[in-house]
């Protein structure tokens, strides 16, 4: 099985690259081989490598910051995983889309359910929303799509959860 992991320089990725199997052939492009805020990139990525299966942890995760940066957000978040799946539609690869909780309000005084409605209210969280939207018309019905929703992600290294308390516990 050839797989490909996008965002392979972020925490997620790296986490992946270090745990990775050994009986699977795994891609971990760089971006100057796939630059997600280009959808013909995305596209022409795909096609070459025919990924049976593709890892989406790239993403514009700047929360703030994409409030300033709308089309750069969307264009990460939303059309280069839209690109990814419309490419392997055509060929038979699957998505498993790494996606978050800011697809959702966070009004909820108990824990969100998976078919829960969405109601991002950032655009950091309208990007993963429409992605995951648009991605399920596209990959559901051929059942080429799994999305992971996660909080914070915890490691050793990136801006996380977990260092971001150590890093308040030292300071205050």
């Amino acid at each position: 099985m050839k797989i490909s992991v996008t965002g392979s320089s972020g925490q997620l990725g790296e986490s992946i690259i270090l745990q990775k199997p050994k009986q699977h052939q795994i891609l971990f492009p760089k971006r100057h081989e796939l630059d997600l805020a280009d959808h013909l990139s995305c596209k022409k990525y795909i096609e070459h490598n025919k990924p049976d299966l593709i890892i989406n942890c790239g993403a514009y995760t700047n929360v703030d910051l994409a409030e300033t940066e709308k089309e750069l957000c969307y264009a990460i978040n939303t059309t280069a995983p839209i690109t990814f799946a419309k490419t392997l539609k055509d060929y038979g690869g699957n998505l498993l889309q790494i996606s978050t909780d800011y697809v959702f309000d966070g009004k909820k005084n108990f824990a969100y359910k998976e078919n829960d409605e969405r109601n991002p209210i950032s655009q950091y969280g309208y990007s993963k929303a429409k992605a995951e939207e648009l991605l399920e018309k596209i990959l559901k019905p051929k059942n080429q799509l799994i999305i992971l929703r996660t909080s914070w992600l915890l490691g050793p290294t990136g801006k996380n959860f977990l260092i971001k308390m150590l890093n308040l516990h030292k300071t205050r």
